[in-house]
């Protein structure tokens, strides 16, 4: 099912076991941003984020790729990484995947795509042939009751698949 991650975390990114993936022949990883990796509109890393990522980008080929259109908070985000960051991705579009993936000089069995929306993230590396890897948002983030409805009625359609 085209929902259905291929691994399902149930914290944030924080709790992906980087060498599990690496075991399972990733070499690269394409990044959601907003609430995958920094919370919304803030272009700051938590601490526990920040080493997660260090220790990703030392193991990976590393980017991210977001469907946020604001170039100036992209920029931000690029001032504060040394990784490619894909702006306009329009997810579950393939086409920022395949970019990326180019880049990287990979095959799509070597790349997983991690985000914490299955009809986005999910839906879109999985059109594009590549590992996906769901998680829940940032553990400090706080967000809106209307959007963690939202969130919860997507997660319905990848129960019992």
């Amino acid at each position: 099912m085209f929902l259905k991650p291929d691994y399902l975390i149930k914290g944030d990114i924080t709790d992906i076991d980087i060498e599990m993936l690496a075991q399972a022949g990733i070499k690269g990883l394409i990044l959601d941003l907003d609430s995958t990796l920094v919370e919304p509109h803030s272009a700051k890393l938590t601490p526990e984020t920040e080493a997660w990522l260090e220790r990703a980008c030392q193991r990976f080929n590393v980017a991210i790729a977001s469907n946020n259109k604001n170039e100036v908070y992209l920029d931000q985000i690029r001032n504060i990484l040394t990784i490619q960051v894909v702006g306009r991705a329009a997810k579950p579009s393939r086409k920022a995947f395949h970019q990326l993936m180019s880049d990287f000089q990979l095959d799509a069995h070597q790349v997983a795509v991690i985000g914490d929306r299955p009809l986005t993230d999910i839906w879109g590396g999985y059109r594009a042939g590549m590992k996906t890897v769901l998680v829940q948002i940032l553990k400090t983030q706080k967000e809106p009751a209307w959007k963690t409805k939202i969130r919860n009625l997507e997660r319905v359609f990848i129960k019992g698949n």
